[in-house]
């Protein structure tokens, strides 16, 4: 892959709703760390902003999603391959364009795996009306209003885009984007409540 595909595989893996540590990308897209930075700021010159914030479950994330994708199973791809293996034998004369091709369709098969991952932190019996609305907005790339608890007993009102679950000393907790804070923060899930107004 050149420079230019890289950098929109890097888009689609970010477009999935996860975030990923500068690793994470470096391994995934296989350039550098410097490289994954690089690509960072020329996509924000040309209007695709990548965010990123620190911590233990911190990394790149995209707030505004770029577009739809295609459902590819594991199934189609094990077809494709077996005809790829039939073409190469045959010496099938665009044999190297259907090879890109094919590893097109992989990249894009790894994107949307990668989309169910913001709930592997979620058992059943975390399951209610206010985690059930937080992973709705996840898949659909939407924000939502709610009111939280603070640590002092007020209220306040937030609206906010989640990003990602995850459990800290068996609380779960969900990282989202505070439109109020301007930043990320994290939020516990039982003080939350859904501002339904």
């Amino acid at each position: 892959m050149g420079k230019f595909a890289k950098m929109l595989y890097m888009i689609d893996l970010l477009n999935t709703g996860n975030k990923y540590s500068l690793q994470e990308l470096s391994k995934k897209i296989g350039v550098s760390e410097r490289m994954i930075r690089y690509y960072k700021d020329e996509l924000a010159q040309n209007g695709v902003f990548i965010d990123s914030f620190k911590g233990t479950n911190g990394g790149y994330f995209l707030i505004d999603k770029v577009h739809n994708y295609i459902n590819i199973n594991k199934y189609d791809i094990q077809l494709l391959e077996n005809v790829y293996e039939v073409i190469k034998k045959a010496n099938f004369e665009f044999v190297e364009k259907y090879e890109e091709l094919l590893n097109k369709i992989k990249d894009m098969n790894d994107i949307y795996e990668e989309k169910s991952k913001f709930i592997d932190g979620i058992d059943k019996k975390d399951i209610n009306e206010v985690n059930n609305t937080l992973i709705s907005s996840i898949k659909q790339n939407s924000k939502i209003k709610i009111i939280y608890l603070n640590i002092d007993g007020t209220y306040s009102k937030r609206t906010i885009h989640p990003l990602q679950f995850f459990k800290y000393k068996e609380e779960l907790y969900i990282t989202a984007y505070c439109e109020l804070r301007r930043d990320i923060r994290h939020f516990e899930c039982k003080r939350i409540t859904l501002d339904k107004q």
